[in-house]
């Protein structure tokens, strides 16, 4: 289950999902069908209600949504990207701060 079928499908589309491979093997593909064609609606009206907005794109926030879905040894790799990329950002911070602290010194030098 996506983090958006456990926010917004009911517990009962939840649980038709769960039951469909223990159904009788016809009845499995109209289930199938039923239940994405009722994820849509829910989608669609779910949309109609709350116009979508975009959330701000953090790297690091990106990469450990993503590893979730990634084998053992690939979510390693995304946790060593991820780590790099929130070093990235300290590192700039880092030397945002000391370029501020040495601009004021060049400005009285030229004085």
């Amino acid at each position: 289950m996506t983090p958006f079928d456990q926010a917004f499908y009911p517990k009962e589309m939840q649980m038709l999902k769960i039951f469909l491979p223990f159904l009788p093997a016809p009845m499995q593909k109209l289930m199938a069908i039923y239940i994405k064609w009722t994820e849509l609606k829910y989608t669609i009206d779910y949309f109609n209600r709350n116009p979508p907005m975009q959330k701000p794109v953090e790297i690091g926030d990106l990469m450990n949504c993503m590893k979730e879905l990634l084998p053992p040894q690939e979510q390693a790799q995304m946790e060593q990207f991820a780590d790099i990329f929130e070093n990235m950002d300290l590192y700039r911070e880092m030397f945002e701060g000391f370029s501020a602290a040495a601009s004021p010194e060049k400005e009285e030098e030229s004085l």
